[in-house]
């Protein structure tokens, strides 16, 4: 996101990081996580930061007003990711990897190009930077593809035949 720390998440806003990206032609989507650097707790208070995966058309990032309220912004939106509960003070990398669900949603979502997460964190949060990774693989042959292919071999294996 632009700026990458979505402003150190401050607990008297939600974010919202619109994304355009498509998924390329011929590939499916297999992995996904997303990475916070540093994060920590402004203090030692107890504190809670829902992220969520939306299916949203606006790009780039957005924040909107909350006034440190409690509960999730987003509720009743996309699917919730994560609600993590209690970081400590102390800086530390936080990896979440989506499951086959959080997957097949961000595929759905994907599908025009268009998707985001949001981030309500109900206090403050110090971080050097959070990035959303997405893996891709190339999705294997259809039964189609392979009875042409071999059609194709059995042609050409005749035709070799013939020459001799």
């Amino acid at each position: 996101p632009n700026p990458s720390d979505l402003y150190d998440l401050d607990h008297n806003y939600a974010y919202r990081w619109g994304i355009a990206w498509n998924i390329p032609d011929g590939e499916a989507i297999t992995a996904a996580w997303l990475f916070f650097d540093d994060i920590r707790n402004w203090d030692n208070n107890s504190n809670v930061l829902y992220v969520r995966l939306l299916n949203t058309r606006r790009l780039g990032v957005r924040t909107y007003w909350d006034g440190s309220g409690s509960g999730d912004y987003f509720q009743g939106q996309g699917v919730l990711l994560n609600k993590w509960e209690n970081l400590p003070s102390t800086a530390q990398d936080i990896t979440y990897y989506f499951d086959g669900n959080e997957i097949a949603a961000l595929t759905a979502y994907a599908a025009d190009g268009r998707f985001g997460l949001g981030f309500d964190p109900d206090c403050h949060f110090y971080n050097k930077g959070i990035k959303l990774t997405i893996q891709t693989n190339r999705v294997p042959e259809t039964g189609a593809s392979i009875v042409l292919l071999a059609m194709a071999l059995v042609q050409f294996v005749a035709a070799c035949r013939v020459r001799r």
